[in-house]
């Protein structure tokens, strides 16, 4: 009996004492920048470097803090796919006599940042803020100087990331017209005629002139450029948004093909011969001084 007396006595003390001990109240909620409650985000506290603990934002991403006095904290705020914050709070430089005194709630509210790929983010491994005693006033004060360049720092970081956002986007359309220009696939190829064989009466031998893409178009456009452009390969190139050209101009027996091997600034390649599209092996082949110089090939006539 008596020792059940004394748990119950040492109980009540303990609940006294805590009930003296003086902290002070963070509170906050956690948003995206589009201003949305991040619920369950990870608040770990490490107290002087050592002692760490943990908890988590509610469902609405509020949590609360009670640091005790004359201590130093790193507060980081953490949640998978969202890049990490600090802040940093110092209760040091409370008086014995002014621990009595009741000081307000603090807010400090954390806007995380949705991760992008290939954005910087070590800005973050340092506070964003920091808050500590001031004697002058009884109060818990935030740097404002300090709290400033941050800002200006993390405008920097949006800035990145809008950039990164674009890069991407842009290459996920040119991907989507690309996969649309091959079908998914299959390039279809344009006919290739023969040139009909021609029998040589002195020799008996049946002569085959080299294949070569027909088109027979004598349309202004040709006309022009078989004006501008010798008989052969021309190779130009053409730098344009996000995207590097090679053309080349292929002109024989009076008509003339366009092709172009685009290679976009994401690392894709496009090949296209009059707009259609084909491969690059093709583009290489058709192109290539050896495909275009004159062959014959010999047959034994019987």
């Amino acid at each position: 009996m008596k020792t059940l007396k004394y748990i119950v006595i040492l109980f009540l003390s303990l609940q006294y004492c805590y009930a003296q001990q003086i902290t002070i109240h963070f509170k906050g909620k956690i948003y995206t920048e589009k201003n949305s409650s991040i619920g369950g985000a990870n608040i770990n506290v490490v107290q002087d470097e050592f002692l760490p603990s943990s908890t988590q934002a509610d469902a609405d991403g509020n949590y609360n803090l009670y640091l005790p006095l004359n201590r130093e904290f790193d507060i980081t705020v953490s949640k998978e796919g969202y890049v990490q914050k600090k802040y940093f709070v110092s209760t040091k430089g409370i008086k014995e006599d002014q621990k009595i005194a009741k000081f307000p709630d603090y807010v400090a509210d954390v806007v995380l940042f949705t991760r992008v790929e290939g954005v910087d983010y070590s800005l973050f491994d340092q506070p964003i803020n920091k808050y500590s005693y001031n004697p002058k006033n009884h109060n818990m004060d935030y740097d404002e100087k300090y709290l400033k360049e941050m800002k200006l720092a993390m405008k920097g970081i949006q800035q990145a990331e809008r950039e990164a956002e674009k890069a991407e986007k842009d290459k996920k359309i040119a991907e989507r017209k690309l996969a649309m220009q091959s079908k998914v696939g299959y390039i279809p190829q344009r006919e290739v005629a023969v040139n009909t064989p021609v029998l040589n009466q002195n020799d008996k031998t049946i002569v085959i002139s080299n294949t070569v893409i027909s088109k027979k178009s004598q349309s202004p456009k040709v006309i022009a450029l078989l004006a501008k452009y010798q008989p052969g390969v021309t190779e130009e190139i053409i730098q344009g948004k996000n995207v590097y050209i090679i053309q080349r101009v292929l002109v024989k027996e009076e008509e003339v093909w366009i092709y172009q091997k685009k290679v976009f600034n994401w690392g894709g390649v496009a090949c296209f011969r009059d707009n259609e599209s084909i491969t690059e092996n093709i583009f290489e082949q058709e192109t290539s001084k050896e495909y275009n110089a004159p062959q014959t090939t010999a047959v034994s006539a019987k």
